[in-house]
Formats: C-alpha cells, sequence, structure tokens
C-alpha cells in the first residue's frame, strides 16, 4: 500500500492488532453476556471523507437468513476467523495467514506477533469466545461487527475485549470472509474501511 492516508491507514491496523495481542488492563470489557442485535441502517459510524474514485457497491444485505440465523453465522463466521489467526501464530505457520487476513499490515502484525506473544493454551473452539453484540454494517462487499472476544485461557485473565472488526469477502456476497481492520469502538471510522481502502493492491487479493 502506498500513499500517505495508506501509510496511515496501515499504521493503524498494525497498532490495532498488536495491542489486541498484548495482556494489558482494560476498561469496559465485563462479563455480561451481550445481546446480539442486527442493524437497523447500513451504517452506524461517522467517517471523513478522502479523495477517491471507489466506487461504493449499493448498501444490501448478503443473506436472505432471517435475523437470530444470520447473527448466529456471523459470529461462528468471526469466531472462526479468530480462532485461525491466533493458531497461525501459535504454531507460527506464515502460509496459513493469506487465508485470513486481506490486508498487508495484519499479515505482519502476525508475523511480528509470532516472535513475542506467550501462550498460556493453544487456540481453539474450547479457548477462544467471540459473542455479537450488533452487526454494524452487512452488505455484499462488507461485515463490520462489534462484539467481545474471550482470549482468557489462551492469552490471560485481562485478554477480555470489546472490538469491532471489519470482515472483506473473499469474493463480493460470497459467504467466505477474511479479516480486515480492528477497531475499538462503534464510534470509529470503520466505514471508510468499507467503503475507501484500496482492496487490489494486496497480491492474494488479486
Amino acid at each position: 500500500m502506498s500513499g500517505t492516508g495508506r501509510t496511515v491507514i496501515a499504521l493503524g491496523l498494525v497498532g490495532a492488532m498488536l495491542v489486541a495481542l498484548a495482556v494489558v488492563v482494560l476498561s469496559g470489557g465485563g462479563d455480561d453476556d451481550p445481546v446480539a442485535t442486527l442493524p437497523s441502517t447500513t451504517s452506524a459510524a461517522t467517517s471523513t471523507s478522502l479523495s477517491t474514485s471507489t466506487t461504493v457497491p449499493p448498501s444490501t444485505t448478503t443473506t436472505t437468513l432471517d435475523a437470530a440465523a444470520r447473527l448466529a453465522e456471523v459470529e461462528q463466521i468471526l469466531e472462526d476467523l479468530e480462532i485461525r489467526w491466533y493458531d497461525a501464530v501459535f504454531r507460527k505457520d506464515e502460509d496459513a495467514l493469506s487465508d485470513i487476513v486481506a490486508v498487508q499490515p495484519l499479515y505482519d502484525a502476525a508475523i511480528a506477533a509470532m516472535g513475542s506473544v506467550v501462550f498460556l493454551a493453544p487456540p481453539s473452539e474450547e479457548t477462544v469466545e467471540v459473542s455479537v453484540y450488533t452487526v454494524l454494517l452487512d452488505r455484499p462487499d462488507c461485515l463490520v461487527v462489534h462484539y467481545q472476544r474471550d482470549l482468557r485461557p489462551v492469552l490471560g485473565d485481562e485478554s477480555l475485549r470489546d472490538l469491532v472488526q471489519v470482515l472483506w469477502p473473499v469474493e463480493s456476497g460470497s459467504s467466505m470472509y477474511r479479516l480486515a481492520r480492528t477497531w475499538s469502538s462503534p464510534t470509529d471510522l470503520w466505514q471508510d474501511d468499507c467503503d475507501l481502502m484500496d482492496r487490489t493492491d494486496i497480491p492474494w487479493n488479486g
């Protein structure tokens, strides 16, 4: 990725994932089970306009499932990606990352984590838990989820986080996704990750 704007986005991505991996004291995590909801609109955050030639696709959902079924599907998709990302780091498997991440900074963050993160247990369905609060955006080219991620069995008691994850489908309308960017709050500028980020210069997105 090139350019000042793209450099800022890349640095933000790396910082977000490395912070997510660190075992730090966090506020607002809590132990209450989230109450999942679907979006009432296709957007829940205000973003800063950037110069781009990207055409924004129609804001439609990617599925005909009812609300409860879609929420369960999204939760499973996200949990699977979280497990696979941390498992690749745990096993130091660089080759697995191209099927998990959609952008170079998340790839680089995983490589850096392979040499620094101390695991208490292997990442698995038993040790990683994802609970969706709400789907902020659900359209054919982008999925944005506000959720709680519990990695306490894997990274320790202070690794319970509330996060926002941006996911890009392998191709528009596909049910297969990859991680694109992590934010800390629904009020962050995640909308730009769906509308403005260039998806053509990542080798494995070709």
